[in-house]
């Protein structure tokens, strides 16, 4: 626990207590030491629906080509994903079930929410209450995933998503729906992923789910590196002893993939390994099989080379891609 942690944990000094850590897949638990390679937020299926209708690179439902992405991970040393796409929001859990199943990539899917704008059945989900949204998402850790149908899966969440926007501390669905996400992160000791918007509070998120009892380094916070890219800024939510997960890796209408690294370096060179993440955040424009120059596998094929220019490899590179998501995606009962 950090000094941080522990000065606004104190009121709740149980949360602390750990009885078994596992990683739970769409196939079953396994052993942390045995998830491999492991980048932290990709997408291999989003579903037709909302999500492309506010973006058409938001939409893979191809399970050729998602497994032959999978198989192309998996070939060049990829041994785990996690799958970001939520309850409600385009998951496609039985898709992640096959293509686990058949190219032996471990898969780690979501539970909780996303953005609203990209939520199916938005009015009449948030309609329920607190409490029933957080059951569901309970048991979607601890019973199974609901499929596309409406039918009860074998396959269960090993994550809890949720989508920071600015203002959404505003707004009386996000604030229902985070509620309930903090409910179910204590109640099943599953991790919490965070999608951050620009202009999203880490610092408040942080401490949001601090004041609730889940404590800060269970949170994998997404997309800082493109949505405030603020080394001093990145430092103070490190030493909360949260996880940051960077994912603008060659997204150069962002920055080079040479800025990506030097984000990563420096947090490295202030002693903050230990809480660092990478991954892609794939749509059908940053996945080879559905027609782009570059896919899954960039991070170990390309941008590994420039990381290891920047001193970035061996034990390194083994923390941060193998030993990192061992105790951060860790199921925690």
């Amino acid at each position: 626990m950090t000094p941080w942690e522990a000065s606004i944990s104190a009121s709740n000094p149980g949360s602390d207590e750990i009885l078994m850590s596992k990683i739970r897949t769409v196939l079953g638990d396994i052993a942390p030491e045995n998830l491999g390679w492991c980048q932290c937020h990709e997408h291999l299926f989003v579903a037709d629906g909302p999500s492309r209708n506010v973006d058409r690179a938001l939409y893979m439902d191809d399970v050729d080509r998602s497994l032959r992405e999978a198989n192309l991970y998996r070939d060049a040393g990829g041994g785990a994903i996690v799958d970001a796409q939520p309850y409600g929001c385009g998951r496609m859990a039985e898709n992640l079930m096959t293509v686990s199943d058949q190219s032996a990539v471990h898969i780690i899917a979501c539970t909780g929410f996303h953005k609203l704008i990209f939520m199916e059945n938005r009015e009449a989900f948030t309609a329920q209450s607190e409490g029933s949204i957080a059951k569901l998402y309970v048991s979607e850790i601890t019973d199974g995933m609901i499929g596309r149908d409406g039918g009860r899966l074998e396959a269960r969440a090993g994550l809890i998503k949720c989508a920071a926007v600015p203002g959404w501390e505003e707004d009386a669905e996000y604030r229902k729906l985070f509620s309930a996400v903090a409910e179910a992160a204590r109640r099943t000791g599953a991790p919490v992923i965070v999608h951050m918007d620009k202009g999203a509070d880490a610092l408040g998120i942080v401490q949001y789910f601090a004041d609730r009892g889940v404590a800060s380094r269970r949170l994998i916070l997404c997309h800082l590196d493109r949505a405030r890219y603020d080394m001093v800024y990145h430092r103070e939510v490190l030493e909360t002893g949260a996880y940051l997960e960077y994912d603008t890796i060659h997204r150069l209408k962002y920055h080079s993939d040479e800025d990506e690294a030097a984000l990563i370096a420096h947090m490295i060179e202030d002693g903050h390994i230990g809480r660092l993440l990478l991954g892609m955040d794939t749509t059908n424009k940053r996945l080879k099989n559905y027609g782009a120059d570059f896919g899954l596998d960039y991070i170990l094929t390309e941008f590994r080379r420039l990381l290891a220019r920047f001193g970035i490899g061996g034990e390194k590179l083994d923390r941060i891609m193998v030993q990192n998501p061992q105790e951060a995606l860790a199921v925690k009962e």
